[in-house]
């Protein structure tokens, strides 16, 4: 099991967390879906759908770039050695659970009739893509972070939502529960901001904890960016259906 380095949170959890919460809750889109607008359901599965779907392989491609330099540098050889083989392991873990969460995205476009066959992404959509793909581990593990929090609070939002159940076969929306359970041992939010917090070159701890709060911020906005994006250009395609 993923040991943590560091003991207890070291970004503001609590602050990150009503962030998303409140791009969430002002996201159009979003309110439409909980409202059970069906249109606005389907924009949201097929405009989200190449950032859901290339997600899982960007987390794949950084597995097998986690450079090990920085954290013998920072850790010692005899921490590293058994701490980065486990590191590995656990961002492997985060890809495959993102190809099954990526199965249940599909699911629910079939169950509520999106076509994700031929889904060109958003300008907004887009520019997520490219930065999950950010080759720099500090960003790409801010960006995991920020991502989580999104998917948590869209499920936690959504799954309250009695006319946005309504539309799933027992009511019951599959990728939203997956996304509130509770895994046993270090949550996949936890590990992100340790290894971001891992591999933060900053020797001032407010430095890297400042550093680490924009840019998991950053990544929340582009995502309350990019649905008003599917908003705009995916809801009247979905109407049309």
């Amino acid at each position: 099991m993923y040991a943590l380095l560091f003991d207890g949170a070291f970004v503001d959890r609590v602050a990150l967390r009503q962030h998303a919460r409140e791009e969430i809750t002002n996201s159009e889109l979003i309110q439409a879906c909980g409202a059970g607008d069906r249109a606005a359901v389907r924009a949201l599965l097929e405009g989200f759908w190449p950032f859901v779907t290339a997600f899982e392989k960007a987390i794949d491609q950084q597995v097998s770039r986690l450079p090990i330099r920085p954290l013998i540098e920072k850790f010692g050889q005899d921490r590293v050695r058994n701490f980065f083989s486990e590191a590995r392991k656990a961002v492997h873990e985060m890809h495959e659970e993102e190809g099954s969460h990526a199965e249940l995205w599909r699911e629910s476009a079939h169950q509520t009739g999106a076509s994700l066959d031929g889904s060109v992404p958003s300008e907004g959509v887009e520019t997520l893509l490219r930065n999950s793909q950010a080759r720099d581990p500090v960003q790409f593990f801010c960006w995991l972070a920020g991502t989580e929090y999104i998917a948590e609070e869209l499920a936690t939002f959504l799954c309250a939502q009695k006319p946005f159940l309504d539309l799933f076969p027992g009511k019951k929306w599959l990728w939203g529960d997956a996304h509130i359970e509770v895994h046993e041992g270090p949550s996949h939010l936890e590990i992100d901001e340790d290894l971001a917090r891992a591999y933060h070159p900053a020797a001032d701890d407010e430095v890297a904890r400042t550093s680490l709060f924009d840019k998991i911020r950053h990544c929340q906005r582009l995502f309350a960016e990019a649905a008003a994006d599917v908003m705009r250009l995916n809801y009247a395609r979905a109407a049309d259906v």
